[in-house]
Formats: C-alpha cells, sequence, structure tokens
C-alpha cells in the first residue's frame, strides 16, 4: 500500500489531480483510513489510471470516460465508444490539416527560409530507450524540472539502475509554452530494471528533425520555431512529443554521481538537441 504522495510520483501525475479523480468517481484509492482520511493505493492501480490518462489525452470528458470504465473492456458497447472516439479525433485532425493548407496559401516561403537562417536540421530516426520517467504540470521550465530530475536521478543511483545514455525532458503538449506545461523528465536506465523501478519504454521515432545548440536553455523555444519553419518549407508536419536532451549539463549530483564526460562546468558549455517527430511530404 502506497501513501498518495509516493503513488502519485510513480504514476507520474500530481496529488491534486489523484483527488479529482477521486471526487468525480474516475479513480479511487484502495483504501482510506478511518482515523487519518489518508488515501492509500496499490501499484496495480497504475494501468487503470494509464488508461484514464490516455484517454483524457485523447480528449475525453470526465463523462465518457466515466461511460467507457462502466463497459467491459471485452464488450461491444466498449469498442463502439471508443470507435466514436476514433471518429471524432479524424475529423479533428481533417479540420487542423484544412486550417493548416489555408495558413500556408498566406505565408512568403522566402521569409521562413530568412528566418531559419543557419539553423543545421537533421532528420533521422531515435531508437526506443527504457526510462524512468516523472510526468507532471508544472507552472514553468526550469526550478520545477531540475527538480524532478535531480530526484529522478537519485532514485535511479539509489538502486545502480542508470544507463549511459542522455536524460531528456519530453513536452507533451508539443510546444513551448510560457505556463503549465504537460512534461516527463525521463532518466535513462537499464531495460530490464523498468519493472523494479517503475520506468518505462518510451517509443522510438521513425523521422525526427534534430537539430543542437550550445548554452542556456532558453534558447530552445528560439530552435523549435526554427525547427517548425523547416517543417513548412520541408511539407513536413509536427507529429509527437518534443524531446529536449541534455548532451552536455549541469547537475546538482547530491545523492548521485555523473560520468565526467556529460558535466558542464558553465551554462556555456552546455549542449542540447532538439528533436521532434516529425511525419508527411
Amino acid at each position: 500500500m502506497l501513501k498518495i504522495g509516493r503513488f502519485s510520483r510513480l504514476a507520474g501525475v500530481t496529488i491534486r489531480t489523484l483527488r479529482f479523480y477521486d471526487r468525480v468517481g474516475l479513480f479511487q484509492p484502495a483504501h482510506v483510513s478511518g482515523v487519518s482520511g489518508y488515501r492509500f493505493y496499490r501499484t496495480e492501480q497504475l494501468p487503470a489510471l494509464q488508461y484514464i490518462r490516455w484517454l483524457r489525452e485523447l480528449g475525453c470528458s470526465i463523462a465518457e470516460i466515466r461511460e467507457l470504465l462502466a463497459a467491459p473492456p471485452d464488450s461491444p458497447e466498449h469498442a463502439r465508444r471508443l470507435g466514436t472516439l476514433r471518429k471524432r479525433l479524424m475529423l479533428r485532425v481533417a479540420l487542423d490539416e484544412q486550417r493548416l493548407k489555408r495558413l500556408d496559401t498566406v505565408l512568403d516561403p522566402p521569409v521562413q527560409l530568412a528566418k531559419r537562417g543557419n539553423c543545421e536540421v537533421l532528420e533521422r530516426r531515435i531508437r526506443p530507450v527504457a526510462v524512468l520517467g516523472v510526468r507532471d504540470r508544472v507552472r514553468s521550465l526550469g526550478v520545477n524540472v531540475e527538480r524532478m530530475f535531480e530526484a529522478a536521478e537519485r532514485k535511479v543511483a539509489q538502486e545502480a539502475l542508470r544507463a549511459p545514455r542522455s536524460p531528456f525532458l519530453l513536452l507533451h503538449d508539443m510546444e513551448y509554452r510560457a505556463h503549465h506545461l504537460d512534461v516527463e523528465v525521463c532518466v535513462p536506465v537499464a531495460p530490464e530494471s523498468m519493472d523494479g523501478c517503475g520506468g518505462r519504454m518510451v517509443p522510438g521515432v521513425e523521422r525526427a528533425a534534430c537539430a543542437r545548440f550550445s548554452g542556456a536553455y532558453g534558447q530552445a523555444p528560439l530552435l523549435y520555431e526554427l525547427l517548425l519553419d523547416w517543417m513548412s518549407d520541408t511539407g513536413t508536419r509536427i507529429a509527437g512529443a518534443v524531446r529536449e536532451v541534455y548532451l552536455r549539463y549541469g547537475a546538482d549530483q547530491h545523492g548521485y554521481t555523473l560520468p565526467t564526460r556529460v558535466l558542464a562546468r558553465t551554462e556555456a558549455d552546455y549542449r542540447t538537441e532538439l528533436q521532434i517527430p516529425v511525419a508527411g511530404a
């Protein structure tokens, strides 16, 4: 049995989200203490919570999720409702494609090329990677994300599960925003250790537009815009969560140790790569 704080970290959701799901009847704790009122959960509940989060990401309302959960997973009613959801998503994609085409008719390609400047973009395949992922919605990038990375690195180090690959940040909103971002810090682990640490496999990407920059992380949104310009020029479009991969970076190393080759002494020595899944053309 896990207290709500530990379960929220394991599931990659906020405590507020768990309390909300409990209040609206979507996802209840396995046990509530009659004396303290503390909520307790079991690890066996994680798949059910992940399914609810997936439905939310697909745009389902609370009422729709409640109806889906009420129908047995292998029932015709459950399949019918998922089919209806698929049709709605197809329509949404089609409408967005039409809006994109209309927008393309008023954009000036020479201006797009000039904005891209000397940005060197490489399109390549990205392999799957086993990670300890911690997902949360943060008010802004910066200190919040740093704390999440530090906590994840310490946990991996305590269990000696770290794999020699670069850590990265997934931006599930597929964009850089000033506030309230859905992010997931990913620390690579040995694939055989995923079950033991509550990790997961981040799927690979067949095609990704990749570009690197040196120095402060504040440049990332600017490079992101240049990559979107590159997509406009090449007829491709964004097709998944943006990855901010840290090749050389700073770290507190409280409770863990990293190889010297990946550590940067100053912000000017940081080396970062943006990887954006693409499709089309």
